[in-house]
């Protein structure tokens, strides 16, 4: 196994970090299992999304281009760089999925299993696996299925478009994908996502005399 360890240390810093450290008074939680009609405005319009999806891509990248097999290596050390980006991905989804400051809960990661997906993959493998993902979760109306549903869509697709060329990558990824909707079957909690809170709105002042 070779490593880059600059690299490894700004994709561990990017991977790592949970999300819901920076989660503050403008951020509420919802159930994802309830209707969302009403809430997408304020879905979209939190911008910790954005830097959710853009640093889950940036590190999944940085981490494939820091941990590499050795050309030389044999046995099991042949593997050892699989190994290393997977527990990467786990340790990174436990953290982004079961840090949450919503008592019992679980904060559904979105944005930063789809930008690790992009960032990871060949980008035709993950734009497809993503498009599915996103059409078959929109058409059962299951939120919280996107993340099953995008594990099955990587190994499919990317089995379909490469083959046995990316293997360890695809195995790595749909371990990860998975891995949010898993943790809330080993450890029950109800699966929130973040959104906008509502903007207060003062009464109005009484008139002066």
């Amino acid at each position: 196994m070779l490593i880059e360890w600059p690299k490894l240390v700004a994709a561990l810093v990017l991977l790592l970090v949970p999300v819901a450290l920076f989660h503050g008074k403008q951020v509420v939680y919802r159930d994802v299992s309830r209707d969302w009609d009403g809430y997408w405005r304020r879905t979209f319009g939190l911008g910790l999304h954005v830097v959710d999806f853009v640093r889950a891509m940036l590190g999944a990248w940085l981490l494939a281009e820091a941990v590499t097999s050795a050309p030389a290596a044999e046995g099991a050390m042949k593997y050892s760089f699989f190994a290393t980006q997977s527990a990467v991905f786990a340790l990174a989804l436990m953290l982004q999925t079961l840090v949450c400051k919503e008592e019992d809960a679980a904060h559904a990661p979105f944005a930063f299993v789809s930008g690790l997906v992009l960032g990871f993959l060949p980008p035709l493998v993950a734009g497809f696996a993503l498009l599915l993902a996103v059409v078959i979760t929109f058409g059962t109306k299951l939120a919280s299925g996107y993340f099953p549903i995008l594990a099955a869509s990587v190994s499919g697709i990317g089995f379909l478009f490469t083959g046995k060329k990316n293997l360890y990558a695809l195995l790595a990824v749909t371990f990860a994908a998975g891995l949010p909707w898993l943790l809330t079957l080993l450890f029950p909690r109800h699966f929130v996502s973040s959104l906008r809170a509502k903007p207060k709105i003062s009464a109005p002042e009484p008139p002066r005399r």
